[in-house]
């Protein structure tokens, strides 16, 4: 059986592959990277077929949401864990949602902005 942070390790990896190929976007496990994916989000609608397709927002939500979640992980002295039945990070004094966060910006726009989310919630876990 794999385990949470296994399966984040491999959407990792998937994510890394996908804003590779698709946005021409090397993604690292650190701060600069997160603003990187920030400002090349919105030209998902233009560098997948289907653009923003529900199918589209799942596969980087869930890809994305890994990546965002283990460049907390790496910064900080959280871990994955499951919260409420969804992928959460937890450090030693509170809980992050970045799967969460990744699809309100896919969704709602640049209101919720993954840098300024990243910058914010570090420093509380």
């Amino acid at each position: 059986m794999t385990t949470l942070a296994e399966q984040m390790a491999r959407d990792l990896l998937e994510a890394q592959r996908f804003s590779r190929k698709h946005l021409v976007l090397e993604l690292g496990l650190t701060a600069a990277s997160v603003a990187d994916l920030e400002d090349n989000v919105e030209m998902v609608e233009y560098a997948i077929a289907g653009g923003k397709s529900e199918e589209n927002i799942a596969l980087l939500t869930r890809t994305w949401g890994a990546f965002l979640g283990e460049v907390m992980i790496q910064v900080s002295d959280a871990a994955w864990v499951e919260h409420d039945g969804k992928p959460a990070v937890r450090g030693s004094r509170s809980v992050a949602f970045p799967h969460e966060q990744v699809r309100r910006r896919l969704l709602e726009g640049s209101q919720h902005n993954l840098a300024t989310y990243f910058a914010e919630t570090v420093p509380q876990l």
